[in-house]
């Protein structure tokens, strides 16, 4: 589905085909972009889950993930049960593009997500330098309704960090970036942070996340067998 597919969609339509983007709001916190990658687990990125102040990871009772979020209202909540880091990810030693390229996170959710209309986005390779992606973010202006930014363009990478010509801002963080020429929107990487280059506003997010495996995501999980779901995590090298 490419993007001049999706313009001609209906708003109903196109509201519905990124229901798996969703606001992750840490309590007390503000919040961040998040995407279902399975109906147990959302993607977005690592340092959203760390307390700027401190320096350490939040706990998971003040996380809650909110699919499809818009106008005060989502089509549904969880609250995370585990979270795993990208393992070169430091949220204290690491400054600049070297925080960016494992800037990621995946969130295990208390129970999964079985919406009909809620349909998780899996991952897919970095297509070449000069191709149209698209992302869907909320931020500190639009916290009630997410924004479709479409035709912006992969500029570039610099050590294993991708440069996007899409326009973010503050709360787009772990925002999911998407190639559209697969058929269906895949997400390619998460916004990381925003920049300028040559007076104009870029974005920039971790080049791996195509290094996502999902091993499987059973949905019949109980407490008393919480090992029975390992879900996803990422590909070691």
């Amino acid at each position: 589905m490419a993007q001049n597919a999706i313009s001609k969609l209906s708003k109903a339509d196109q509201a519905t085909l990124w229901l798996a983007v969703g606001r992750l709001n840490v309590a007390n916190g503000g919040f961040c972009t998040a995407t279902l990658i399975g109906r147990l687990h959302v993607l977005t990125a690592a340092h959203c889950i760390f307390d700027a102040e401190t320096g350490t990871q939040v706990d998971v009772g003040r996380l809650e993930f909110r699919a499809g979020w818009q106008n005060g209202q989502a089509e549904a909540y969880r609250k995370v049960g585990s979270i795993e880091v990208h393992p070169d990810f430091s949220f204290m030693g690491q400054t600049g593009l070297q925080r960016v390229s494992s800037d990621l996170a995946i969130l295990r959710l208390l129970t999964p997500i079985q919406h009909p209309d809620i349909k998780p986005f899996s991952v897919a390779q970095m297509p070449l330098k000069g191709a149209f992606v698209s992302v869907v973010s909320y931020a500190h202006d639009r916290s009630e309704s997410p924004r479709f930014h479409d035709g912006c363009k992969i500029l570039g990478r610099k050590e294993n960090v991708q440069v996007f010509s899409c326009e973010v801002d503050y709360g787009s963080s772990g925002a999911p970036v998407f190639r559209l020429d697969l058929g269906v929107p895949m997400i390619i990487s998460v916004i990381s942070a925003k920049s300028t280059y040559l007076a104009q506003p870029i974005s920039l997010g971790a080049s791996a996340v195509e290094k996502i495996v999902i091993l499987t995501d059973v949905a019949s999980t109980s407490a008393a067998d919480p090992s029975a779901s390992r879900g996803a995590n990422f590909l070691r090298p």
